[in-house]
C-alpha cells in the first residue's frame, strides 16, 4: 500500500531521522533554481511516527511502535521552497573533503529549515547534508510504500537486528557504461548519433557468427 504522509507542521528531522545507523542513502536533484518545489529520495531511513498514528489508522494501519525503519524510497516533496544549502564530505565526516553549494534565499521572520542527510546515491564515500529553506508554512509530503516498511523501535535490539536484515542494498558503480565505451558506440551508432543497430540484434548476429565458425 502506497501511503502519504503530510509533515508540514513538523520540525523535518523530528520525523525523518538523519543518522548513520542504517547508513541511509540520499537521491538528490540539482536544478539551476530550486525554488518553489523540490523533490528528492531517501532509502533505509527511520521515520517517526508517533504524531500520525491517527492518521495511519485512518487507513487500516495500526502498529504500538513509534518508528518505522523504511527499507524501500521515501519520496519527500517539498513545497514553499525558497532556498537551500548543501555540503558534502568525501571520506571521513569529521576530517574528510568539504564542498558546498548553495541555492541563494533571504531569511524572513517565520520561514523554516528542512534539515537531512544521507550518504549521496551516486558518488560512493560522500556524505551528502541538506538545509532547505521554506517560506512560513510549507507543504511537506512522504510518500512510500508501506510493505516497505517495519516497525521500529531503537530501544530493542531484536528490532535493530531486524532492520539491519531488511536493510536495502545499493551498488555504487565506477562503470563508464555503454555510451562512453568507445567500441559499444561505434557498432550501434556509428559516426552518427542515431542507433544503427539494437542490441538485441547484435546478440543475435553474435550468436549465429558463433554457429557458423562451429560449423
Amino acid at each position: 500500500m502506497i501511503i502519504t504522509l503530510d509533515i508540514s507542521n513538523e520540525e523535518f528531522d523530528g520525523i525523518v531521522a538523519d543518522d548513520g545507523e542504517f547508513s541511509p542513502v540520499i537521491f538528490l536533484n540539482f536544478p539551476s533554481d530550486l525554488r518553489g518545489i523540490y523533490e528528492f529520495e531517501l532509502m533505509n531511513t527511520v521515520i517517526n511516527i508517533y504524531d500520525f498514528k491517527d492518521q495511519l489508522q485512518s487507513l487500516g494501519i495500526g502498529t504500538e511502535e513509534d518508528s518505522l525503519f523504511v527499507y524501500g524510497k521515501i519520496y519527500v516533496r517539498i513545497e514553499g521552497v525558497k532556498g537551500a544549502d548543501f555540503k558534502f564530505v568525501e571520506g571521513d565526516f569529521h576530517t574528510g573533503r568539504r564542498r558546498y553549494h548553495s541555492w541563494p534565499y533571504t531569511i524572513n521572520e517565520g520561514d523554516v529549515v528542512c534539515k537531512c542527510g544521507g550518504r549521496l546515491s551516486f558518488l560512493e564515500d560522500c556524505y551528502a547534508s541538506i538545509m532547505i529553506v521554506t517560506e512560513s508554512r510549507p507543504k511537506i509530503t512522504l510518500t512510500f510504500n508501506l510493505e516497505e516498511t517495519v516497525p521500529f523501535d531503537f530501544m530493542k535490539s531484536r528490532s535493530i537486528e531486524l532492520a539491519h536484515t531488511l536493510k536495502a542494498g545499493h551498488t555504487y558503480t565506477n562503470s563508464p557504461g555503454k555510451m562512453f565505451n568507445h567500441s559499444f558506440f561505434r557498432e550501434h551508432f556509428g559516426s552518427g548519433r542515431k542507433a544503427i543497430r539494437s542490441e538485441a540484434m547484435a546478440i543475435v548476429v553474435s550468436k549465429k557468427s558463433c554457429l557458423n565458425r562451429r560449423l
